[in-house]
């Protein structure tokens, strides 16, 4: 699959879709993270939660996608926000707070007579923080449908998974959403976590899974 076939995936993804992005390289994670922040910029609030750059390096890096980064920021409906804003606030993981910060903020978009909300997440908070007990938890808490109005991709680095040891965790954390994106050295696929085999990610990510 190539990656204007993933993009498409992403444009059609319905209100709910909870999703998740792996990838091998900072290119490959703002092609799928901005590309999917794009579509919503006239029908939904924007969220983008930091780990691997900060709040800063985002919004230099979507301004240059051509997105009015000031002027959204300015009416309310673009946030971006590091790790410890949002996921561990003063060393802690709490994931009702959490998931209820993302679906007041859903609702409240909503009310303004927007669609819902627009997420993209680094996850790389939790490994760097030794936090990936509470992660898995966190994924199969928001299930594979919001129960609020939106759609969100939490994107994963393979490389800082298999460097920190946590590559085990991968397919519980696919099968916690309902579409699994993968982008790597060897091409790209969309597909629901059912669908992925061994072969498909070892393939696409030029990887060998244990």
């Amino acid at each position: 699959m190539s990656h204007s076939q993933v993009a498409e995936a992403v444009r059609g993804m319905p209100t709910g879709t909870h999703a998740v992005l792996v990838y091998d390289s900072q290119k490959n994670k703002r092609d799928v993270l901005f590309d999917h922040l794009k579509l919503g910029v006239k029908t939904n609030g924007l969220v983008y939660a930091c780990s691997e750059e900060s709040p800063g390096e985002i919004r230099r890096e979507l301004a240059d996608e051509g997105v009015d980064v000031g002027g959204l920021e300015g009416k309310g409906v673009l946030s971006v926000k590091n790790y410890d804003d949002v996921y561990i606030v003063d060393g802690e993981v709490n994931i009702p707070q959490i998931i209820s910060g993302f679906s007041s903020l859903a609702w409240g978009y909503q009310r303004q007579g927007l669609e819902g909300i627009r997420a993209s997440a680094e996850m790389s908070c939790f490994f760097h923080e030794r936090k990936v007990g509470e992660l898995v938890e966190y994924e199969k808490a928001l299930h594979r449908e919001f129960s609020f109005p939106g759609r969100g991709i939490c994107a994963y680095n393979l490389t800082e998974m298999v460097n920190s040891g946590g590559l085990e965790l991968l397919w519980p954390i696919l099968r916690a959403h309902k579409l699994v994106i993968m982008t790597g050295p060897n091409g790209s696929f969309a597909m629901e976590p059912e669908g992925v085999t061994k072969g498909d990610v070892e393939g696409t990510m030029g990887v060998t899974l244990g």
